[in-house]
């Protein structure tokens, strides 16, 4: 099953000899690195709707409010090749009573259409949406929240009495910090959204009397 194959390899990843993480812990991980991995790399879903006569549509039911983006329309359903719309003729409208899908042209009522849009991916022991390419990336980001968890529990540990026992308690925090960043780095190589550094911008645009806009070149340091 793919959920306990990104169970095993976070486990293989985490390595916790020392038992400190718990299986709901991991579990709470896993699911946190799909939310991850859905905002990184959205799948696209499709489902069909009946039209209720007129130019607006119901949401498909499995649209995810703040997740979902409608990217294509089709219909009629079923032509070769598809008749999609363009993309200016559909928008998301909100209504006192929620949000719909408003068309530029009017559907006939009972007409089947089909829409694609961006969802949440999904991963249990009855479904998987991940890519098989993507389970390591998966469980490199629940590793690294488990990875920063032992780090915290290792540095936030009681004070001993021992200066050589705190100093190994810090060492220990470390790695794990280390290996928790680690862990990210190999998520967003994986995926393909590796760090860029910040760039700043060439000039500021500001307001220069009542006429026109002035750019004031930025200084080098």
């Amino acid at each position: 099953m793919a959920l306990a194959d990104v169970q095993a390899l976070v486990a293989d990843l985490v390595r916790d000899d020392g038992d400190r993480i718990s299986p709901e812990e991991r579990d709470r991980a896993v699911t946190l690195a799909v939310a991850r991995y859905s905002a990184d790399r959205p799948r696209t879903a499709v489902q069909d709707v009946v039209a209720q006569g007129g130019s607006m549509l119901p949401l498909p039911p499995a649209w995810e409010p703040d997740i979902s983006l409608l990217t294509a329309v089709e219909v009629p359903v079923g032509q070769v090749p598809p008749a999609y719309l363009p993309a200016r003729s559909f928008w998301l409208y909100a209504a006192p009573g929620g949000l719909s899908i408003m068309l530029a042209t009017s559907q006939p009522q009972g007409r089947q259409v089909r829409l694609s849009f961006l969802a949440s991916h999904v991963l249990s022991d009855v479904e998987d949406t991940i890519p098989t390419l993507h389970r390591e990336a998966v469980a490199a980001w629940a590793g690294s929240i488990l990875l920063e968890q032992l780090a915290n529990l290792h540095t936030n540990d009681g004070d001993s009495t021992i200066q050589a026992d705190s100093v190994d308690r810090r060492s220990k925090g470390e790695q794990y910090a280390a290996r928790a960043r680690a862990a990210v780095k190999r998520y967003r190589e994986l995926i393909g959204v590796a760090d860029k550094p910040e760039q700043l911008p060439a000039g500021v645009q500001i307001t220069w009397g009542p006429a026109r806009p002035f750019v004031m070149p930025r200084r080098r340091l």
